[in-house]
């Protein structure tokens, strides 16, 4: 498995500091993995294992450790007089009370607090100080540095390596199945359920699981349309899932919360406002929305991807507005501001005529940028620039 260097130097620069640091994320990103990746690195710089207490609640054989009294006093026990305690606990969503005994271990002289959980607020409800760390699947860069590790995989092309990942989607469990599409079918199969079941109905009062299973799998196969709990609440009773508009707004947040899907909201270009109405939603593996589509269309495949590494990449991302035209995402960084279309391939002059269009609307001089996977890249007379999305995907450098 490889190192997850980006996230590994976040929980660095915030190591000893007096905060709880919360690693949270989509169910099977790798949340475990960090943690213990991160483990290894403290030992490896010279901490003490004295110092190092690891608990993962999801492991069957130690259950007493899910009750918040046994938890506070094993922990307790482990604890070192002198120098830092470094204190893990994976999952820790699962110990009834957790809260209270995080927020009191933390208020000890010298303890420094790791936990991990799918559902954000189910993890960082009732705490103290927290730090949160949002951890995404593995990006593109981090799956093909992941597939060279395999040797029957380590001498494909970027365009081969970049094909399986938007089929199989960015899950790190799903390159040790070895593109076997019925087990990796599967393993999301699984997932998606599990994700219904534990970080959504066992932490939000869901009443119809079907209606909530019907709401998911829309969204997942319409990632990046405009969609309100209106609409998604008409769609699911049109459907035979009769549910009201509040319902269809709570579901779209227990989404969102569990890191299932992200929410896009819209930003009118000529008027500098953000709207509220009709946001967009992307994916967080594209993996679970092809297993629920019967045959999924490259373009929001793309899209999708593109969105995800903008975020990876710390843009504040919006859906971009201008008169009747639209602009894929608006992109800000560091005071910077993109307009970015996004097309799988624009050698058809109507589809890049189409996407170069809103281009022209726009009076500021920020950069306008069009991402596709033809391999024409630079920048034309009228300030366009061209990238191709694999190599975006693999450096993240507009």
């Amino acid at each position: 498995m490889i190192g997850r260097i980006f996230y590994l130097k976040e929980l660095a620069r915030v190591a000893n500091r007096h905060v709880i640091k919360v690693v949270t994320g989509i169910r099977g990103c790798g949340k475990t993995t960090l943690l213990e990746q991160f483990k290894k690195a403290l030992i490896s710089n010279k901490i003490d294992e004295k110092q190092i207490t690891y608990i993962s609640l999801d492991d069957d054989s130690k259950p007493e450790f899910r009750k918040s009294e046994h938890l506070l006093g094993y922990i307790e026990t482990k604890l070192q007089i002198e120098g830092m305690n470094y204190i893990f606990i994976d999952d820790a969503y699962l110990c009834n009370g957790f809260q209270e005994v995080v927020n009191t271990l933390f208020d000890k002289v010298n303890t420094d607090i790791y936990i991990s959980g799918s559902n954000y607020s189910a993890i960082t409800e009732g705490l103290k100080d927290t730090y949160v760390i949002k951890l995404l699947p593995f990006s593109f860069s981090e799956y093909v540095e992941s597939q060279k590790q395999i040797k029957s995989y380590a001498e494909l092309t970027l365009q081969q390596h970049f094909m399986d990942f938007a089929k199989f989607g960015n899950m790190p469990f799903t390159l040790q199945l070895f593109k076997n599409s019925k087990n990796i079918h599967h393993y999301l199969f699984t997932l998606y359920n599990t994700i219904i079941v534990q970080d959504i109905a066992c932490v939000h009062p869901i009443k119809e699981l079907k209606v909530l299973d019907a709401a998911m799998r829309y969204i997942l196969t319409n990632t990046g349309v405009s969609c309100s709990s209106k609409k998604l609440s008409d769609i699911l009773t049109a459907n035979g899932f009769k549910t009201t508009q509040p319902t269809a707004e709570s579901y779209l947040n227990f989404m969102e919360k569990c890191g299932l899907i992200y929410k896009v909201d819209r930003y009118d270009i000529k008027s500098r406002e953000y709207l509220k109405s009709l946001s967009m939603f992307y994916a967080a593996d594209m993996g679970l929305c092809n297993m629920l589509t019967r045959q999924p269309v490259m373009n929001p495949i793309l899209r999708n991807l593109i969105f995800l590494e903008l975020k990876r990449q710390g843009y504040k991302i919006y859906a971009g507005k201008i008169g009747a035209n639209t602009i894929d995402f608006v992109a800000n960084k560091n005071g910077q501001t993109f307009y970015i279309q996004v097309e799988a391939l624009v050698s058809d002059p109507k589809i890049l005529n189409k996407k170069l269009r809103p281009f022209k609307q726009i009076k500021d001089f920020n950069p306008r940028v069009l991402i596709s996977l033809d391999r024409t890249t630079g920048t034309t007379e009228s300030g366009i620039r061209y990238i191709n999305a694999i190599e975006f995907l693999q450096n993240g450098q507009i």
